[in-house]
């Protein structure tokens, strides 16, 4: 699956404002492949809890209803 993510100016610009530190931390340790690599696993467990939560409330309110 080929998909496209098409930001508008203001969401790109709200991310880059919260990208820009980490990447300049990425860069300042001794190993920044390692860093990297760090906060992309931490960003994919937060997306998944995220995305958990989310389904347990729809879960939730459907049985509610």
């Amino acid at each position: 699956m080929n998909t496209t993510c098409i930001l508008d100016f203001s969401t790109r610009s709200d991310l880059e404002r919260v990208v820009e530190p980490l990447a300049n931390y990425i860069c300042a340790t001794d190993k920044p492949n390692t860093a990297l690599f760090s906060a992309l696993a931490v960003l994919c467990r937060q997306v998944d809890a995220t995305n958990g939560a989310a389904l347990h409330h729809f879960r939730s309110f459907v049985e509610s209803h």
